[in-house]
């Protein structure tokens, strides 16, 4: 493989082991490390830190893989982390593929991947290629569809001029532009809702410093972009249980789904995003719980959530007695 492959890692050695074997397994040509330094004043993280090393130099050493590393000293956390790994790979790469740690790729993933950055390297509108694939159906004529995006990042591609659009901070972004843009593909008030409240997480404290991928998401959708999802599962997502950071329990939607093969590609005869697929995926991923609310429990969610936030009030309306 020429493409060249980011692996972005942090203290959980076996995790990354198992990954990297899958990706020399493509035998790329370059391969870029990034590892996020040990939490201030924890000791088990510098030894498993140290470990993750040793499984990078001895996996990489039988390879003919040329190795490019960026190792962090001082814990940066999972949003402003991936962030610095992206922006040096992109910096050095006009294009490439992003695996974490705890993504298992389908071999065939890397040959979709490349084949797919090559092919739509100049239409701006295709802003990423995604791994995952958890719906009950297929969708379209095609080998993957166009999507929003709105998918788990632990395996994709993008190129450096969609990666160029990002801002972690969303500091020039209200809740009125993302509101306007998530109309434009179709999104009802409850998705509309939803992202607003999570860009006003990234506005108050950047998601306590532990996002990135949804802002990625946003700049894909304040830029009319779209991204391409496969029809079937081309990547296994290991990292859920006791040494994640966000999903700790098991049976997650995303927990270890198994990957089928995809090549050879047949690709769609439309480039028109699949809107019913984003809506159930949504409300299958994002907002379980609401996916059969009635029109009158909705319009009571919306009204009392927007009189909260014009009298400022957070929590519920009465306090319980202690």
């Amino acid at each position: 493989m020429t493409i060249p492959i980011l692996l972005i890692t942090f203290n959980r050695p076996t995790h990354t082991r198992r990954s990297l074997e899958a990706i020399l397994a493509a035998q790329p040509t370059d391969l870029y490390v990034f590892q996020d330094g040990p939490r201030k004043g924890n000791d088990n993280d510098k030894l498993r830190i140290a470990e993750v090393k040793q499984v990078i130099e001895e996996l990489v050493d039988k390879s003919e893989t040329r190795l490019h590393t960026l190792y962090e000293e001082d814990n940066l956390g999972c949003g402003p982390g991936p962030m610095m790994a992206l922006n040096w790979f992109f910096s050095e790469n006009e294009m490439g593929i992003v695996i974490e740690d705890d993504a298992i790729p389908h071999p065939d993933f890397f040959r979709y991947a490349e084949e797919l950055l090559v092919k739509f390297k100049d239409d701006e509108s295709v802003c990423a290629i995604g791994s995952m694939n958890v719906d009950a159906r297929s969708w379209g004529d095609g080998s993957y569809y166009f999507s929003m995006m709105n998918r788990n990042l632990c395996a994709w591609a993008t190129w450096r001029r969609a990666w160029e659009r990002f801002d972690i901070r969303m500091s020039n972004v209200s809740r009125q532009q993302l509101k306007k843009a998530l109309r434009e593909y179709g999104c009802d008030t409850l998705e509309c809702e939803y992202w607003c409240d999570r860009l006003d997480e990234v506005h108050k404290d950047g998601c306590g410093g532990q996002s990135w991928d949804m802002q990625f998401l946003m700049s894909i959708w304040l830029n009319h972009g779209k991204g391409i999802v496969p029809n079937v599962n081309l990547s296994s997502n290991i990292g859920i249980g006791d040494e994640a950071t966000h999903t700790l329990s098991s049976g997650s939607l995303i927990d270890n789904v198994p990957t089928q093969p995809i090549m050879p590609l047949t690709h769609p005869s439309s480039c028109e995003i699949q809107d019913e697929a984003d809506r159930q995926f949504h409300f299958r991923y994002f907002e379980p719980d609401k996916a059969s609310w009635s029109t009158s429990k909705t319009c009571y969610y919306l009204l009392n959530k927007r009189l909260k936030r014009l009298l400022g009030h957070q929590g519920p309306w009465l306090k319980k007695k202690q």
